[in-house]
């Protein structure tokens, strides 16, 4: 179990191309997370959760660690994307 979770977390802060990390992190953390929205409810004391996991993945592709003081509209602005797990939670509770 703990060598599954080693290469996972090895593909997770790899030095892939930007938009391939992305798009690891979209398929394998963002379908996790998504994968009870449409039946749970999500509270407004939930949201601040759901962007911390946001914001922790995508320092963790980049290695920052939060000790380092960086904003979170700098990594934003790094991994050019914006906060979007939300509005991910919204569509798929619509549909």
């Amino acid at each position: 179990m703990s060598n599954e979770v080693s290469t996972r977390r090895r593909l997770f802060t790899s030095k892939l191309n930007l938009n391939l990390s992305k798009k690891t992190v979209k398929c394998y953390i963002w379908s996790i997370a998504l994968c009870g929205a449409g039946t749970s409810t999500l509270w407004k004391a939930d949201h601040k959760y759901v962007e911390s996991l946001e914001m922790r993945c995508w320092r963790r592709m980049e290695k920052i660690s939060w000790i380092e003081g960086v904003r979170n509209e700098v990594v934003l602005h790094t991994v050019n994307e914006d906060r979007n797990i939300l509005n991910g939670i919204k569509r798929k509770k619509a549909s």
